[in-house]
């Protein structure tokens, strides 16, 4: 007990979580708009369609590349896929008025139309897309309006019945929840309170992580990570006031992902619209995104919607094997 008190001390006091060697995976920038960045991962030949990836935006992109061994990206990249990524950025004050149209239909279309462009001229005629959480939402109210070029679809850990969200979906009510007043006084919603805010959904979480590193410690892969997952826990970002409200009314308030009835920027919401097959895959102990929030898309989308669980949370599903396997073999 004394000598595994102190392995944990001298790792801790080490500080390995800001020395974390997070998304190192070698990348150039195609194109930048406002804090958004469109990153570019070039294999060393391209055997498959490039993929367009939509990340979440309250969080950085790095949980696809924690580690060279832990790395969505790098799977992707090794099999032969060129993958452009959007990252949004971090918005500033300035970016309080920034609405939820203006991601999807301007940041979110333009670094497709990059993406493609920039593909065309290495020889691919067509794209798939993957996005994850919320930017797996904001990527299927784009793939919704019949983008020019995108082949088929896939979906992790990615909302649309919102209100079968578990707890979340019981939180986030009006009832519960003094949106406006929120957005009124924060302007952006600080990172800091919606990270509280899921720790809260499960409350043993953080001790749960500590006891791990507790029970592992003698592992050396296993501290990596940690590490790695740590901080990429603590790299979280605001998210853009007006886009954050529209955004939660709309989706947690009134599931207008399935029920329609919704106006995004003029163009009417309508999933049904969708065309391309769709892979839905949904993490097993995921507290966030529970399979049925993500599999309500199969009762709303035009196309084919295939649905498959994966071992692990929200978060953990990114470090498992399962989901490099899954995506290398939809990308065929």
């Amino acid at each position: 007990m004394v000598q595994r008190a102190a392995q944990v001390s001298r790792f801790l006091a080490s500080d390995p979580v800001r020395r974390a060697p997070v998304g190192q995976a070698p990348h150039t920038v195609l194109h930048r708009q406002n804090k958004a960045r469109l990153l570019h991962f070039a294999p060393v030949e391209a055997t498959r369609t490039p993929v367009f990836v939509s990340m979440p935006l309250i969080n950085t992109w790095t949980v696809f590349d924690l580690l060279p061994d832990r790395s969505v990206l790098r799977s992707l990249v090794d099999g032969g896929t060129p993958v452009y990524l959007l990252d949004w950025g971090a918005p500033r004050p300035e970016d309080a008025e920034v609405t939820l149209a203006e991601l999807v239909h301007g940041v979110l279309a333009r670094a497709w139309d990059r993406a493609r462009r920039h593909a065309r001229a290495q020889g691919a005629e067509a794209l798939d897309a993957l996005g994850y959480c919320v930017g797996g939402s904001f990527l299927t109210l784009f793939a919704a309006s019949r983008p020019v070029g995108l082949r088929k679809l896939a979906l992790l850990c990615t909302p649309i019945d919102f209100h079968a969200s578990g707890r979340l979906a019981v939180w986030a009510t009006p009832e519960h929840f003094p949106l406006d007043a929120a957005v009124d006084g924060f302007g952006n919603f600080p990172s800091a309170l919606m990270r509280s805010s899921f720790a809260w959904l499960r409350p043993m979480g953080q001790l749960q992580r500590v006891k791990s590193l507790w029970d592992r410690i003698e592992h050396p892969g296993f501290r990596d990570t940690w590490a790695a997952v740590e901080r990429w826990n603590g790299d979280n970002i605001d998210f853009a006031g007006e886009a954050y409200r529209e955004y939660v009314r709309r989706c947690y308030f009134e599931n207008r992902l399935m029920t329609g009835g919704w106006t995004l920027g003029g163009v009417p919401v309508d999933l049904g619209r969708g065309e391309v097959d769709v892979l839905v895959l949904a993490a097993s102990r995921d507290h966030i995104c529970p399979p049925e929030a993500a599999f309500g898309l199969a009762a709303v989308w035009g196309g084919r919607v295939d649905t498959r669980v994966l071992p692990g949370g929200h978060v953990g599903v990114c470090l498992g094997r399962g989901l490099p396997a899954a995506l290398d073999a939809w990308s065929c």
